[in-house]
């Protein structure tokens, strides 16, 4: 009998479903400019009801997967700590080396969110638009939205 694995709906249907579309992946990432707070709180939230069908392959895809499977065993993760390990899971390296900032582990869950797959969503407390004082939970695709505009004003 084969063993199985939490990955083994992503390999039965990976050569049936598309590449996953280009996400701009890149060290130059926007979420770096997030409060420490939005990294500190971030949430995944999954729906459990639902199997997860990946429609789509690719590193984003796989690194979505793989949130969905700490999330399904209990484990919790800042996003620094999952940053950290995406760096040194598909980055080489420590995640420390050169600034000491995982910058394509942060910008991969800015990529995980803006996939969206049907059943996993990523969400973080962050400033209010209309009162920087005022805390909210948004989705992370959304949080980056708004630094982005900030920036360029």
């Amino acid at each position: 009998m084969p063993l199985k694995t939490p990955l083994d709906p992503y390999h039965e249907v990976f050569w049936k479903v598309e590449n996953e579309p280009d996400f701009g992946l890149t060290s130059q990432t926007p979420m770096v400019r997030l409060p420490a707070i939005a990294l500190a709180t971030l949430e995944v939230r999954e729906d459990l009801t639902k199997p997860w069908e990946p429609t789509t392959r690719g590193l984003v895809t796989e690194a979505s997967m793989r949130v969905g499977i700490w999330h399904e065993r209990g484990r919790q993760m800042s996003a620094w700590d999952m940053a950290l390990t995406f760096q040194m899971l598909y980055f080489r390296g420590d995640g420390n080396r050169g600034g000491k900032v995982p910058l394509l582990g942060l910008d991969l869950l800015r990529c995980i969110d803006e996939l969206g797959c049907d059943t996993l969503e990523l969400w973080v407390t962050a400033p209010r638009d209309d009162d920087p004082y005022q805390l909210e939970t948004v989705r992370l695709r959304d949080a980056v939205a708004r630094v982005a505009c900030a920036i360029r004003l």
